[in-house]
């Protein structure tokens, strides 16, 4: 008994110095995104692959469709269908990397689930920035369309990436190991990214000038959803990682 109590305590006191030895919740955070962010810099094989599809697609677009200073809804339907294949190229390879590089059990021991949910945001929210800071003048000026309200225009594009990168961000956990990923990702997202690319929408239409409605309603839907799809990926990555 007396042997068995000691060797209860050793564990104990390992499994103790083991959690001592972790770093501070928002140390971990900023380690995981400092590693993809280093890693990106050195590979910049998702911004290269984003950014190719992104100009490839416009350029398509364009020479299709020419202008469409007259047709702000289908500009804004465009917009947001480039911008969504976009994404998905963008976060097939969030949690590929560490599966492929087999570090992805090392991440599990060394971090918490909250912290590598994060972490992995914040690069996701990054790299899409990136793209998007690039994507969007670059449609604005070959389609010919203008922004009516730069504020509101910003706010709904952050607020949707803030949604599809936690989203993506849990679901790319969830799809690391399986076939086909990127395929497999695009068809899991389409309807968890729909409320966002609807609302989305919705006020892309209004300010590229489809009418003056007020777009308070539809940001108030896509607050509340990013908002869900934040915290809904915080409370729930630690179950499929």
């Amino acid at each position: 008994m007396g042997s068995n109590k000691s060797s209860w305590a050793r564990t104990a006191e390992g499994e103790a110095k083991i959690t001592l030895r972790r770093p501070h919740w928002l140390k971990q955070v900023w380690a995981i995104a400092k590693k993809d962010f280093q890693s990106e810099w050195r590979t910049r094989h998702a911004v290269i692959t984003t950014l190719a599809f992104a100009l490839i697609a416009l350029t398509v677009v364009s020479l299709s469709v020419g202008s469409l200073r007259s047709e702000p809804a289908l500009a804004a339907g465009l917009l947001w269908v480039i911008i969504f294949f976009a994404t998905i190229i963008a976060l097939g390879r969030t949690f590929t990397k560490e599966a492929d590089a087999h570090t992805d059990n090392l991440l599990r021991l060394n971090a918490e689930p909250s912290a590598v949910f994060l972490g992995k945001m914040l690069f996701n929210i990054a790299l899409l920035s990136l793209v998007i800071a690039i994507t969007v003048p670059l449609f604005v000026a070959l389609l010919g369309v203008s922004i009516k309200q730069w504020g509101i225009f910003v706010a709904a594009i952050a607020l949707a990436l803030i949604a599809m990168a936690a989203l993506g961000t849990i679901l790319g956990a969830m799809l690391a190991k399986v076939q086909s990923r990127v395929a497999l990702l695009a068809v899991a997202a389409f309807p968890l990214f729909f409320p966002t690319l609807a609302a989305s929408l919705q006020v892309t239409a209004t300010i590229f000038g489809a009418s003056l409605e007020s777009n308070i309603a539809p940001l108030k839907a896509l607050l509340a959803y990013a908002a869900a799809s934040f915290l809904g990926g915080l409370l729930l990555f630690e179950e499929v990682w």
